[in-house]
């Protein structure tokens, strides 16, 4: 039980430490740091390489210079080849023969003294005698056993074993007539063996031929081995070295193939291959990617302290920063066909440009200002060669995306975007190529296809990485806002289907807040997003709103006006129900939560004062419940919205009466504060008045006066319509 709290305790804590924010930041800085430093390093080419023999090659490994050198693996394949040519040499053995007789003619001579010999053991001795030879079984296996040929000599005259013997000596000195090698033997015996079986002997004779003589057989020439060593290594230092040409980009080892001697030789040839401490590549690189990382966080703690604070913004920012990197790796290894110099300049391929604009839409354009001049600067030190001009290239080009989604209103934008990426980089392209003191056309024409390949690559990259990092980090981008400002969603339809009042006079709040929000440095888009929606609540019962009541019959005359306030302030959480039904963004919620702020329902609260005897009434109940508005486009929400319903309201809305509805709405929010909590200053408080007087006096502009004559005619049609509908 004791074991089960200490482990109960300690999943716990563990748990609440990986909670804390600075935990998950300073874990996620360790990953990306990491990551980073590992695409690095994976391509990181320093000026000497160190491989060994049989390692699997990380990358491509390219000569940077022209230079002629020994191919060793043609080289050592003639000399193999000559080496191989050449015969063994062999000393003769003048001996040879003679000494094959004495072993026949002392073999013979013991037999013939055994047998006529008058020892009662001569068959032992004759079985021993025959035993002492060594019989090659795997040449013949004879057909008797040693004591039947014993018994076979002993029942012979002296003159029949001579005979034997004579033919044992015969058939030795044509053997050995030849040259005769130790190679050669077992074609000797194989001889010997088939003209025995020629012999008009018994079988008996015949097997005692081929034991003597197959044993005595030896060879006449024997294997010199200095000499043939000596051989070998003249026609070996015969062979000349073969030479080739190394071109400049020429891949000497494959990235994934497993390196050979003679590729590190090659390489030793070309100064690639050499002894240096790789400990001090790993060491510089960890220090550049730490020195940008503590940048990275100080400029973000100096101008954007709240992305600072907020996990899932650093975990994005990182995201498309490895993103970026990735794709980039990926760009170093790819190779059109067999052109070094054209391959030399994949590097203006690299798609930070859709890092920029991912930052620019998702975040905040400034930051993806600076971020953008960080990813250049790693691209240009994962390509080799003119690294410096990659990363001009891509930092300019990061730059024109980033102007180019400021302000994003249609999808079709980032199309263009990528259109004048691919202008930023040509005329950079041309300009690099010019300052470089002379102008290839070929790796011109190349650059600029890469280049303009570049714009649409990341114009596509965002296009298709932007929904699902939407997604995933809840972030309300432009192109999100585009889609529900589309007419056809299906909360809209409602709305204009169910509160066609309610639906246009949201319309209205949108044109009226829309109109005011750039001079005031807000989101124009999201302001107008966030009219659409903010009265959605209203879809639930309609017919208590005055914009919705098309008959004189009004249901709040019936009920209390406690019962009134509350429907109506109640129209705020259920928007918010159908909101989160909808997976409609935070962002959007919030116009519907804080249109109203904790403003008072005036209308039915004085109508609870008027009929209140006892003096009961709470203003509190008679309020929304808020919050107050804590943003620019929030508030520009809130005040169109109370200025629309109120200048609506007006029987005849001259532009002076308007002026004086506006302001007081304006001063009525103010002093009963509404605006406490947002941003707005009283500088933007009086753009943002006579901007909505100015859209209202248009919308509510004085009707010409018909003559009496044509109003009398539009009377007489307008009964004729009626009698007819009726």
């Amino acid at each position: 039980m004791k074991l089960n709290r200490i482990f109960y305790f300690t999943g716990k804590s563990i748990s609440s430490f990986f909670k804390k924010s600075a935990t998950r930041k300073i874990i996620g800085i360790i990953l990306f740091f990491s990551v980073t430093i590992f695409i690095l390093l994976s391509n990181y080419t320093p000026e000497h390489v160190q491989l060994r023999t049989d390692e699997v090659a990380q990358r491509d490994i390219q000569s940077s210079i022209n230079a002629t050198v020994i191919d060793e693996a043609k080289t050592q394949e003639l000399r193999k080849q000559a080496a191989g040519s050449v015969q063994k040499v062999y000393q003769e053995d003048n001996y040879a023969l003679s000494s094959t007789y004495n072993e026949i003619n002392g073999f013979f001579n013991n037999a013939e003294e055994i047998i006529t010999s008058e020892d009662e053991d001569k068959q032992v001795q004759l079985k021993v005698l025959l035993e002492n030879i060594n019989v090659k079984t795997d040449v013949f296996q004879p057909g008797f056993t040693t004591n039947q040929l014993v018994s076979f000599l002993l029942s012979k005259s002296v003159e029949d074993i001579g005979l034997i013997h004579q033919n044992c000596l015969t058939a030795s000195q044509n053997a050995m007539s030849n040259p005769v090698t130790a190679e050669a033997l077992a074609g000797i015996y194989e001889q010997i063996n088939a003209q025995t079986d020629l012999l008009s002997f018994s079988p008996q004779a015949k097997d005692i031929i081929r034991i003597v003589v197959i044993n005595s057989i030896r060879p006449n020439l024997i294997f010199n081995q200095e000499a043939t060593d000596n051989a070998i290594s003249d026609a070996i230092d015969a062979v000349q070295p073969v030479q080739k040409t190394i071109k400049a980009g020429e891949i000497i080892v494959r990235q994934g193939e497993r390196v050979t001697a003679e590729q590190i030789a090659l390489l030793e040839q070309l100064g690639i291959q050499k002894s240096p401490n790789s400990s001090f590549t790993f060491i510089g690189v960890c220090i550049f990617v730490f020195i940008t990382f503590l940048l990275i966080i100080e400029f973000l703690r100096r101008y954007y302290k709240e992305i600072l604070d907020n996990d899932m913004l650093l975990l994005l920012i990182g995201l498309i920063f490895i993103i970026i990197l990735l794709i980039t790796r990926f760009i170093t290894i790819i190779k059109i066909g067999n052109q070094p110099e054209v391959n030399a300049l994949t590097g203006y391929l690299a798609p930070v440009a859709a890092g920029s604009m991912l930052i620019a839409i998702l975040i905040d354009n400034r930051l993806a200002h600076f971020l953008t001049m960080i990813m250049a600067i790693f691209v240009g030190l994962l390509f080799e060669g003119n690294g410096l001009f990659y990363a001009i290239t891509a930092f300019i080009g990061g730059t024109a995306g980033i102007f180019q989604v400021y302000r994003v209103n249609q999808t079709s934008d980032l199309a263009r975007a990528g259109l004048y990426i691919a202008l930023a980089n040509i005329a950079t392209i041309i300009t690099l190529n010019l300052f470089q003191g002379s102008l290839n056309l070929n790796v011109a024409l190349y650059s600029i296809i890469f280049g303009v390949s570049n714009g649409i690559l990341s114009a596509v990259l965002t296009i298709g990485i932007l929904p699902y990092l939407e997604s995933a980090f809840s972030i309300t981008s432009m192109i999100k806002l585009l889609e529900l400002a589309n007419p056809n969603h299906y909360l809209l339809k409602r709305l204009l289907l169910e509160a066609s009042g309610t639906y246009h006079h949201s319309l209205m709040v949108g044109n009226l807040a829309e109109a005011s929000a750039e001079s005031i440095g807000a989101n124009p888009l999201l302001v107008r997003v966030g009219a659409y929606y903010h009265d959605i609540g209203k879809i639930k019962r309609p017919e208590y709103f005055v914009e919705n009541q098309f008959s004189f019959d009004n249901p709040h005359e019936k009920i209390a006006p406690a019962l009134s306030a509350l429907i109506i302030t109640s129209h705020v959480k259920e928007g918010v129900e159908l909101a989160k039904e909808a997976s409609l963004p935070q962002v959007i919620i919030d116009f519907i939560e804080q249109h109203h702020g904790t403003g008072l329902a005036k209308y039915f609260y004085n109508r609870a004062l008027e009929e209140d005897i006892d003096g009961f009434i709470s203003e509190d109940s008679f309020r929304y419940e808020g919050p107050k508005p804590e943003s620019k486009e929030l508030a520009l929400v809130m005040l169109a919205d109370s200025v629309e319903a109120a200048v609506r309201s007006l029987s005849n809305p001259t532009p002076e009466k308007i002026k004086q509805m506006v302001k007081a709405i304006v001063k009525d929010k103010l002093e009963d504060g509404q605006l406490d909590h947002s941003p707005l200053t009283l500088k933007d408080l009086e753009i943002v008045t006579n901007s909505f007087c100015k859209i209202l006096e248009g919308v509510y502009h004085k009707r010409i006066e018909y003559p009496e004559v044509i109003v009398k005619e539009f009377e007489k049609r307008r009964e004729g319509n009626g009698n007819n509908d009726n």
